[in-house]
């Protein structure tokens, strides 16, 4: 049974590398793309989590590949650092979101005074 399974656990892992890759990305592109500082620092701890992600699903992909004791060692400190990764991210997110409504009427308020 684990030979049937096997080559989709792999296909799994190779998947949510790919889409974990591509959404960090994206959020790293959207980080140089705002100007505003809040949604700036917001996007780039999503862009974080996401490669935090990334990491995790390539050091499972190792381990299901290769049996090393080298590879348990890279594999281990992917995942710590994959895991502060995502833990930073969760964090930083939460607390930057608290202060969209505050910088969108900042930005309001500049636009404002920009038309008068």
């Amino acid at each position: 049974m684990w030979q049937t399974v096997f080559p989709y656990i792999i296909s799994v892992t190779v998947l949510i590398m790919i889409i974990t890759f591509m959404l960090s990305l994206y959020q790293f592109a959207k980080y140089f793309r705002t100007n505003r500082d809040v949604r700036r620092a917001w996007h780039r701890a999503r862009g974080r989590m996401m490669f935090g992600i990334f990491m995790i699903a390539f050091a499972g992909n190792q381990l299901l590949l290769f049996s090393s004791a080298v590879t348990y060692i890279i594999c281990a400190v992917l995942i710590v650092f994959g895991l502060a990764n995502i833990n930073y991210g969760i964090k930083a997110g939460r607390y930057f979101e608290q202060y969209f409504d505050e910088e969108d009427r900042a930005w309001a308020e500049l636009d404002k005074d920009k038309k008068a």
